[in-house]
Order: structure tokens, then C-alpha cells, then sequence
């Protein structure tokens, strides 16, 4: 997925990986940690994820996951550079698995059949995979996932009006739930049907306003009031930031408010005020940092 949206697709498919370990590829580990993605030996290579598994018999082994966005040609081979590379950093056994999400056919090759040279990798298109595997899931990880599935003869507003009904049903808390449905909102545009999300999403009122939380609001007044009283640039400041602050802790919690050491060095009010608006539509701190920067705060 090489393009700007590249960090806001991984970080929404961030807790998707797990789910597909269990119910697509049949992993079931007592074990599982995160690994470094970035892989360097002359040239530096990022992978999507890399899961260092640990299976009930106590063997372990590498698992490296890819998402593909397009039909790029040359794939094989990058795969390849990804495993070398991941093999002589982990000195562990590698499996590759590439999930395809694009709204394209699947035309890439998953080999490589040359002279004295033989490498495969496993691949699989989500065009392929039946929605309704995921669709009446228990777990919003799960039902997000069904909007790059096969819709086969359903009509996409009647299931997409489906998966959000079961994300509010199953996330009670308005912050959380709004994560999950930007998230359908960001996964949605691999399929082309983001405008319909949007739609239903608004129909359904399930945006969530973060303006309307009692301690948001609290929190600004008090800084608004302080403002006044000190009568400063300073106070006015001190207060938008600790607004941002409690919105950042509703929202995302401690990795969110790790982000208040960036905005502490911003004192141009019309500066965090948009930052204050970015957040009420950002559905994770990658998606968020990402659009700061393209912005250029």
C-alpha cells in the first residue's frame, strides 16, 4: 500500500492480524509477540507485521503478514527480499502469508520458478472470502473486517447498515465505538464504497462527539475560565491544550496522550484548534499523526 494512506490502513488492520491468525490461516498459539518490521542489511525493507509465534507443542516460528492494496508486478520478489532479510535478523523459520484487498481482480503471481531458483509464498484474496464469516462476529475487530469481503448477492447498503448495527450493539462505550466505525470508514475506500459508509453513518447518528463528553467539557471550561482570569495568550492556550489532553486520553488513552509532548511546543491557538478537530475524526494515533504532519503542524 504505498501511498499516504499507507500508516492509516495498517494501523486499522493492526488488531485485524490476529483475528486472521486464528480464523484464516488456523494458528493457534499460546504466544504471540510484535517484532521490529523494519529489516535492514544494505538497503532497509519495512514488512507489514511480523509475529513471533509460539505454538502448544513448543515450537515457534516467524509469521510475516502482508497486506496489498494493487497488483503490484514485482511482488514475488519482494516477498523474497522480506524473508532473507527476516530469516538472517531472527534466525527462525519464516511463514509468508500476503492478503490481497484491493477492488481489483488478483492478478499477482506468488512465486518464483527460476533457474536453480524456487520460492513460493501463500496468498490470499479477501474477494474470495465469504462476508458472512465475519459479519454476526462478537468482536468489532472481526466485524470490521467483513467490509473487504465477498458482499456475493447481498446488497452492500443492507450490509453495511448490518456491520454497523452490530458495532453498536457490541461496543457500548461511544468513544470505542467510534474507533471501530472509522475504521469501516477507512478499510471502505479499498472497495469503493466509502460514500455509502459515510451515509449510513450519518443516518444512524453513530459519530461520536467528543465535544458533548462531560470531561471535555469540564475540562475546557475550566482552562477557558482561566484564560479569563489570567487575561494571557498563555492561560488561552494552557486551556486548549488541556482540552486536547482529556480528548486524547478519552479516545486513544496513553498512546494518545504521549502526543502531548509534540503539542506543548505549538502556541498558535488557530494551529491546535484544527488539531482539536482532527482528533474528533481520527480513529487511531496513527491515523492522527499522520494527518498533523500532511497538514505540516
Amino acid at each position: 500500500m504505498p501511498n499516504q494512506y499507507d500508516k492509516i490502513f495498517k494501523e486499522s488492520l493492526k488488531e485485524v492480524v490476529y483475528v486472521l491468525l486464528e480464523k484464516l490461516l488456523g494458528i493457534k498459539a499460546v504466544n504471540i509477540t510484535q517484532l521490529d518490521t523494519k529489516l535492514q542489511v544494505t538497503d532497509e525493507r519495512e514488512a507489514d507485521f511480523l509475529l513471533d509465534i509460539t505454538l502448544h507443542d513448543g515450537s515457534s516460528f516467524i509469521q510475516h503478514i502482508e497486506f496489498q492494496a494493487d497488483n503490484y508486478k514485482p511482488m514475488p520478489y519482494r516477498m523474497l527480499r522480506y524473508r532473507l532479510y527476516g530469516s538472517e535478523k531472527y534466525k527462525k523459520p519464516i511463514k509468508q502469508i500476503l492478503f490481497y484487498i484491493g477492488k481489483e481482480p488478483l492478478r499477482m503471481k506468488n512465486y518464483i520458478r527460476e533457474d536453480k531458483i524456487t520460492y513460493e509464498y501463500d496468498i490470499i484474496d479477501f474477494r474470495t472470502i465469504d462476508c458472512e464469516q465475519f459479519m454476526n462476529a462478537d468482536t468489532p475487530e472481526e466485524i470490521v473486517i467483513a467490509i473487504l469481503c465477498d458482499f456475493a448477492s447481498k446488497d452492500a447498503t443492507i450490509v453495511i447498515r448490518h456491520l454497523l448495527t452490530r458495532i453498536k450493539e457490541i461496543v457500548v462505550e461511544e468513544a470505542k465505538r467510534s474507533k471501530y466505525i472509522r475504521q469501516l470508514e477507512v478499510l471502505s475506500q479499498l472497495r469503493g464504497l466509502h460514500e455509502k459508509v459515510s451515509e449510513e453513518v450519518n443516518e444512524m447518528a453513530l459519530v461520536y462527539d467528543i465535544e458533548q463528553d462531560v470531561r471535555y467539557r469540564q475540562g475546557m471550561r475550566k482552562g477557558i475560565e482561566k484564560g479569563k482570569f489570567e487575561g494571557k495568550l498563555e492561560g488561552k492556550l494552557e486551556g486548549l491544550l488541556e482540552g486536547i489532553q482529556l480528548s486524547l486520553d478519552i479516545k486513544f488513552g496513553s498512546e494518545g496522550v504521549s502526543l502531548m509532548n509534540f503539542l506543548y511546543n505549538i502556541n498558535n491557538i488557530e494551529k491546535l484548534e484544527k488539531i482539536k478537530n482532527i482528533i474528533k475524526d481520527a480513529a487511531s494515533v496513527e491515523e492522527l499523526k499522520n494527518k498533523v504532519t500532511l497538514d505540516g503542524k
